[in-house]
């Protein structure tokens, strides 16, 4: 199962809470699971949790707006892209995902 998990939810929001959660739920399932961050989602970049996803298999790919703004030096962690990047992974994906404020 190819799981794609999209955040746009600010640190410490609770949908950002949820999106560590299953994130590392799916990956310890050994599922296959990448993340896509989006506005305020970006923020995940400088948290010390995404070390040890990222060591655990996730695949990371941001959008490039939203990590220059909110990650910083962190955003060399993913993979960048727009829309078209967007569209080859939702395409690839059996599962989704979002974790956004509602």
């Amino acid at each position: 199962m190819n799981v794609l998990h999209f955040l746009s939810a600010p640190a410490a929001s609770p949908a950002a809470e949820a999106f560590w959660s299953e994130t590392s739920t799916r990956l310890q399932a050994k599922q296959d699971v990448s993340a896509y961050l989006f506005h305020e989602g970006g923020t995940a970049l400088k948290d010390p949790r995404m070390v040890s996803l990222l060591s655990r298999g996730l695949r990371l790919f941001a959008c490039p707006r939203a990590a220059e703004t909110f990650g910083g030096a962190a955003a060399d962690q993913a993979t960048l892209g727009g829309p078209g990047l967007l569209a080859e992974l939702m395409e690839r994906a059996s599962t989704f995902g979002s974790f956004d404020v509602s």
